[in-house]
């Protein structure tokens, strides 16, 4: 073992910087006990594979019964951590855990790249702050080891020409493939990378050829695998996951264009572009091409709206700060060249406190204003009551972006929730919610209620904010509607009577 190496100094800071970033990312996450609403599913998920081994693919309780589909690694990942570790605390901690690795990961990629340890760990901490890595703090999303997936492979492919990194490569393709269809994403970038290649008389190596070429199979194999049934049943209406399109409107505008701008942060684009720019017209890097590929692919998906706006946002990003390392390299380097190379320390202070105001500070306040968007504790209550006063086969009704968390908790069966596959009519079915809620006229409601077979109501402090009610109208009628449960001005509600 060569411990010269691994007793560097920067490794050491390599290491501060990322417990630095964990240890903010669970303080953060921690402020709240509860997850967002998401979240919920893939707590379901874990327990299910913790009680069988497999995960819930036929869910008795989704939309009152149906099928799931997804690619499984990352439930099984969760659950292997839950035997050893309380589910909740597992949740709060392996998602940022992945988050915070990305810092390492931008240092050895940048650090290939530029031969320069100190511009690496200054990559490495732009790319631990970038906003947009904090907006779902609070959930347990597949994201985090799908960046960490992707570009390592990005990196090993820098390096295919080592034998370990063609093996590593491989590996991760696989694991990626089993973890999320982002894996489609990689593919695009890695065309707009041959395309840049060959538009620039690079050499296209038969060994990238070969590796992509399996990536390709694989990805489309395994995916045509685990979503055959939603192929046949949607068709090209799988990019969107069969969304409603209320819903999908809602993806591309969880961010206004301000907002969309600072959570990239203004010094890694600026330097990212100028990387590309520089690259393209002078180097030639293939590094730099490969990245660039990804951005495009990236880019055109999302100005197309085949990628929601948040995951475009969170892979620009962080494509863009790795990419910065190229452009800091030689601003260090031209720096060292001057009369001013005695303060070179001082003005790259003054860069990092730069992006400290422009992405550490928009950070913060972007988990301010998103850590404390998960159920109320008194909207959990009214679901767990549920669980102990109604049948074990009952329907209730619950706002759509509820379903996850009444399953979880209540046990019962939903109307719906934001797992759309495989759902026909989902307009209507999420229209029907609305109205349920939203009308003054009880035969309208309970004609809804009654034609999904759904005998109960939940009216959470969640749904009041929504729909901008106290309760909908027509529950004041006694002979129709029971109060069984209250907790604060959360409550659930018994139909008594049919269509009239």
């Amino acid at each position: 073992m060569d411990f010269k190496r691994i007793l560097k100094p920067q490794y050491y800071l390599l290491a501060i910087l990322f417990l630095l970033v964990l240890g903010f990312r669970l303080f953060m996450v921690f402020q709240t006990p509860n997850f967002n609403y998401d979240a919920y599913f893939t707590l379901r998920q874990v327990e299910n594979i913790k009680q069988t081994g497999l995960p819930l693919y036929e869910d008795p309780l989704s939309y009152g019964g149906k099928s799931q589909l997804f690619a499984p690694l990352n439930y099984y990942i969760l659950a292997v951590f839950s035997f050893i570790f309380p589910l909740d605390m597992v949740g709060k901690i392996l998602p940022n855990i992945f988050a915070s690795l990305i810092v390492v990961l931008a240092y050895f990629f940048t650090l290939k790249s530029v031969k320069d340890p100190k511009v690496s760990l200054i990559i490495a901490f732009m790319a631990g702050f970038v906003p947009i890595l904090f907006f779902d703090i609070n959930n347990i999303t597949v994201n985090y080891l799908a960046i960490l997936l992707i570009f390592a492979i990005i990196y090993c492919m820098t390096r295919i020409n080592e034998k370990k990194y063609t093996d590593y490569s491989l590996i991760l393709m696989f694991l990626l493939v089993l973890t999320t269809p982002l894996a489609f994403l990689l593919i695009i970038g890695f065309l707009f990378y041959l395309i840049y290649l060959k538009l620039e008389n690079q050499e296209i190596e038969i060994k990238e050829i070969e590796i992509i070429l399996f990536f390709v199979f694989l990805t489309f194999w395994i995916n045509l695998l685990i979503y055959k049934k939603a192929f046949a049943t949607h068709g090209l209406l799988i990019i969107w996951q069969n969304a409603p399109l209320k819903f999908l409107s809602n993806l591309f505008s969880q961010l206004t264009f301000i907002e969309a701008f600072y959570t990239i942060s203004i010094i890694p684009l600026i330097l990212g572009v100028y990387s590309i720019y520089h690259a393209f017209q002078n180097q030639q890097n293939k590094s730099v091409m490969l990245l660039t590929g990804f951005l495009t692919g990236t880019f055109i998906l999302v100005w197309f709206k085949l990628l929601d706006l948040v995951t475009g946002l969170v892979f620009l990003s962080v494509t863009l700060v790795i990419l910065s390392a190229f452009s800091m390299k030689g601003f260090v380097s031209f720096i060292e060249k001057t009369r001013i190379s005695k303060y070179e320390n001082l003005i790259i202070g003054v860069l990092l406190v730069l992006f400290v105001v422009s992405a550490i500070i928009p950070s913060y306040l972007m988990i301010k204003n998103r850590i404390h968007q998960v159920p109320s504790s008194q909207d959990i209550n009214v679901f767990i009551a549920a669980s102990q006063i109604t049948p074990k086969n009952a329907m209730i009704a619950a706002t759509v972006e509820e379903g996850n968390l009444l399953a979880y908790y209540a046990n019962r069966k939903n109307i719906a929730d934001i797992n759309f596959l495989l759902t026909p009519n989902i307009n209507q079915r999420v229209g029907d919610i609305d109205t349920i809620y939203k009308t003054r006229f009880e035969t309208e409601g309970v004609g809804i209620m009654n034609n999904y077979g759904a005998k109960y109501l939940a009216v959470t402090s969640y749904a009041q904010a929504k729909y901008g009610i106290t309760e909908p109208f027509y529950v004041s009628d006694t002979a129709c509607f029971t109060l069984l449960y209250r907790s604060n001005q959360s409550k659930i509600y018994e139909l008594k009577c049919k269509k009239r």
